[in-house]
């Protein structure tokens, strides 16, 4: 496994950028949150089933905003406003990821542990991160294949397993790709254009969560270790 590493320090102009990401991303989440709100009570009292198809269609797209301003907040080095009390059962995490993807269809789930409980405020930022990486798989894999996801637990952490079925990538990328899980980098446009892997490793970073690429014979498998603080 990557060891994970403290982020490097902000420069000058890069304190500019994140304070500029950090308030355009709350200020588009405040509203985002609104959208999915009113959705919601229309779901509520929307009789006609077409119409109601068209707002689940919407409720979707809002709710992927929403992850979107999210994995901006992230980069700016805050977080979500939404507040967990209680601990998840691993399973609903993982329906929780799946049920922000496009390609949800494409999600299976293999073996996994149904005893395994994650610690309340790890809940939000393990969802989010599990569903870049399924976004992620899905979009480096033909579309009609499967994502197969498996998880148990071992000694006192849980080992998540996240397989795709792509063309798979070189052994130079494979590496670069782990270190930047392992090390965030600094703010930049390269970073806003491809943070998915950038979100992942804040996230990870941020609960000393291992996450870590490799090549299968067909495809790519990304390994996700909890460890124990992150579990009940």
């Amino acid at each position: 496994m990557v060891a994970m590493v403290s982020s490097p320090s902000p420069s000058p102009g890069e304190d500019e950028t994140i304070d500029m990401l950090f308030h355009l991303s709350r200020r588009s989440q405040a509203m985002v949150d609104r959208l999915i709100s009113c959705l919601d009570r229309m779901e509520q009292v929307e009789p006609d089933a077409d119409r109601m198809k068209d707002v689940f269609e919407l409720d979707f797209l809002a709710i992927r905003m929403r992850r979107n301003d999210e994995s901006l907040l992230v980069l700016a080095g805050g977080e979500s406003a939404r507040i967990r009390r209680d601990p998840v059962t691993l399973v609903e995490v993982l329906h929780g990821a799946r049920s922000e993807v496009e390609d949800y269809r494409r999600v299976e789930f293999g073996v996994i542990d149904e005893s395994l409980l994650v610690a309340a405020p790890v809940v939000n930022d393990l969802v989010h991160l599990l569903a870049e990486l399924f976004d992620n798989a899905a979009a480096f894999s033909p579309p009609d294949s499967a994502i197969l996801v498996e998880a148990r637990k071992v000694a006192d952490r849980a080992v998540l397993l996240v397989e795709d079925r792509g063309i798979g990538m070189g052994a130079q990328r494979l590496r670069e790709l782990n270190q930047r899980l392992a090390q965030p980098s600094p703010i930049t446009a390269a970073t806003v254009r491809q943070m998915g892997i950038e979100v992942v490793s804040r996230l990870a970073q941020r609960h000393e969560i291992r996450v870590e690429l490799e090549s299968l014979e067909r495809g790519i498998a990304a390994s996700v270790v909890l460890p124990s603080h992150a579990l009940v």
